[in-house]
């Protein structure tokens, strides 16, 4: 009777599931996410101020005060560097803040965070690189004012270029923010059902 007793019991633990190895796992999954975010924060940040560095320099150094579109352009080059370079340190405080919260709150509203700044994100990378554009092609317009051809060549691939980005570039890069932040989500929901 003892031997079925513990034939019993062994086969009543092989068969118990451990809710806290479900949620290691999940918590080595954040936190292997958590390095990953913080190092492209990092690399990031280091390419942003790196690039307002050199648009700074070459503002100062470069600056044509006889040409009013490339000053205009190399203002918008300087407030796009100033810009990245403030919210690279915005995102970097935040991200401080992200890694010190730990609480089954934070991880029930990490798909939501995750979805605000994408959306953020996304919007900044539009809205910046039109006016990178913008820039450019104010840079070399002195150049091409004495061709009426090129100049309208130029604005049409201007438009083509900006329409390419918010009508095409633009909801490939949402659709691949949601999918990621739906696979967060079931894997949250996943790990939280055990508790």
């Amino acid at each position: 009777m003892n031997k079925d007793i513990l034939s019993l019991k062994q086969t009543w633990q092989s068969l118990e599931m451990d809710p806290n190895e479900s949620f290691n796992e999940f918590n080595q999954t954040l936190q292997h996410w958590r390095k990953k975010k913080r190092r492209i924060v990092i690399l990031w940040s280091a390419a942003v101020i790196l690039f307002s560095g050199i648009c700074f320099v070459y503002v100062v150094y470069t600056d044509e005060l006889n040409s009013i579109y490339k000053s205009i352009s190399e203002i918008i080059l300087l407030l796009i560097s100033f810009y990245l370079f403030g919210y690279s340190w915005r995102r970097i405080t935040r991200e401080q803040k992200e890694y010190l919260s730990n609480s089954t709150d934070f991880i029930q509203t990490l798909p939501d965070i995750h979805m605000k700044q994408g959306k953020r994100d996304l919007m900044m990378f539009c809205i910046l690189t039109t006016f990178l554009l913008i820039a450019v092609f104010l840079y070399f317009l002195d150049s091409m004012l004495h061709f009426p051809v090129r100049v309208i060549l130029s604005s049409a691939l201007l438009l083509i270029l900006t329409g390419i980005l918010w009508t095409i570039l633009k909801p490939i890069f949402w659709k691949r923010i949601k999918t990621k932040n739906q696979r967060l989500s079931s894997k949250i929901a996943e790990i939280l059902q055990y508790d």
